[in-house]
């Protein structure tokens, strides 16, 4: 399903820039509480991302700052998107090294899949968000193991303060 929307901002001090879907684009995705979506912006880039409601529009789709610079693309430009249904286990794709580690930690798996799907895809965004597969492999390691620790919880400063001793560990090179 393709579609063009200007670019507009929101007043928010979390996110700042959305492309409005319009209700009838929007209804063709949504699967009762589902409304993951695989997003390509003027054919050239394509992200996991949920079509948003409220606004001044029923539905949006956000687009980072990141994204928008690559794209090159400006407030009130008009842009061209084209929307499919996310039909990912996760709704966003699962680095080998993740699914290879929580398939080793049973305890932590259950543990995760105990967890929202979104809590899950922000656990899967904070190990994979990095280029490195042994880096990867680390915060899997860290985050699979707090996930233990904390009984299926999630401490995000505590997380944070463990990776930064495991990284500090592979620096000093044990």
């Amino acid at each position: 399903m393709e579609f063009s929307a200007p670019l507009q901002r929101l007043d928010s001090k979390v996110w700042y820039y959305f492309v409005p879907v319009p209700d009838e684009v929007a209804e063709q995705f949504i699967e009762g509480d589902d409304r993951r979506v695989i997003c390509t912006v003027e054919g050239k880039l394509s992200f996991h991302c949920g079509l948003m409601p409220g606004g001044s529009t029923n539905y949006f789709v956000l687009l980072n700052d990141q994204r928008r610079k690559k794209l090159g693309i400006v407030l009130g430009q008009v842009v061209h998107l084209s929307l499919e249904k996310d039909r990912s286990e996760y709704g966003m794709p699962m680095s080998d090294e993740l699914r290879e580690v929580l398939n080793q930690e049973d305890q932590a798996r259950e543990y995760f899949h105990a967890l929202t799907p979104g809590k899950q895809r922000t656990l899967i965004y904070w190990t994979d968000n990095v280029k490195s597969s042994e880096i990867k492999i680390r915060r899997a390691l860290v985050m699979t193991n707090h996930l233990v620790e904390e009984r299926g919880g999630i401490d995000f400063k505590r997380m944070n303060e463990q990776l930064k001793a495991a990284n500090q560990r592979a620096k000093k090179g044990g």
